[in-house]
């Protein structure tokens, strides 16, 4: 029998010290709010158009997932194609071949399953919490993340390496089908917390800290309005790149 839970969440998006915010986020639910949908996008910045990449994708993967019946891991796989095909398109249309990749984090809440499913491409990143603890959270597909699964590089230090924004998985690049991480589905159980957000929120405070501000708040909006007084503080008078982040509570 499907339990009856609550769904409250708080979402920020910032430019941060660049003119452009290729970051995107959209947030979507059906009838009733049986099924509530997540995404945060992070576009390449480097290769132009980013904005457009993270928009369609976001759009894309809601599109997708609105059309399903049920929410399940082998529906990422349709949501990754169309996804990968809107920005194929895109660049065709725009003539920017290669001008438009992203990141991808997804997070789809059923209540028909009660499980929470979570996908992602890219150094998005999605966290989750249960009775404000850390669980786990998705792995950076990134080369300073190769380097801690390898040995050669401490967890810590994947914020401040060199190689920090070069990413080995996004969505957008012609003739490469789309390689993504699916998580285990998670049990809706209330007393759950989920945080998706880009590089540029993660990269600006720690787990401890992002921990701290969770333990003291009552409410998602009060959760991530602590984080983004440690993120501007821990930014400083530095350049900043765009940051975003959805945090989602589930009771």
């Amino acid at each position: 029998m499907a339990k009856k839970f609550k769904v409250t969440y708080a979402k920020t998006t910032n430019n941060g010290t660049r003119k452009v915010n290729e970051d995107y986020l959209l947030v979507r639910s059906t009838d009733g709010t049986s099924r509530c949908f997540f995404a945060v996008a992070d576009g390449l910045g480097g290769h132009g158009m980013g904005d457009v990449a993270s928009h369609a994708a976001c759009e894309a993967a809601m599109a997708c997932l609105l059309r399903q019946e049920t929410v399940d891991n082998e529906v990422f796989k349709a949501v990754f194609d169309e996804c990968q095909q809107r920005l194929i398109k895109k660049q065709k249309e725009e003539n920017a071949a290669g001008q438009m990749r992203t990141t991808l984090n997804l997070v789809c809440l059923d209540s028909a399953t009660n499980k929470a499913y979570w996908s992602h491409v890219g150094d998005s990143r999605t966290y989750y919490f249960k009775d404000k603890k850390l669980v786990r959270r998705t792995f950076d597909h990134s080369v300073p993340q190769m380097l801690v699964a390898m040995g050669e590089l401490k967890e810590e230090e994947i914020r401040f390496h060199e190689d920090r924004n070069r990413l080995l998985r996004v969505l957008g690049v012609e003739d490469h089908p789309p390689v993504f991480d699916v998580e285990e589905p998670v049990e809706l159980e209330g007393g759950q917390q989920f945080l998706l957000c880009s590089d540029g929120f993660w990269e600006m405070i720690s787990e401890d800290q992002i921990l701290l501000c969770l333990e003291e708040a009552e409410d998602p909006g009060y959760w991530l309005d602590n984080m983004l007084e440690l993120v501007r503080r821990n930014i400083g008078d530095q350049k900043a790149d765009n940051y975003t982040a959805v945090a989602v509570w589930i009771e």
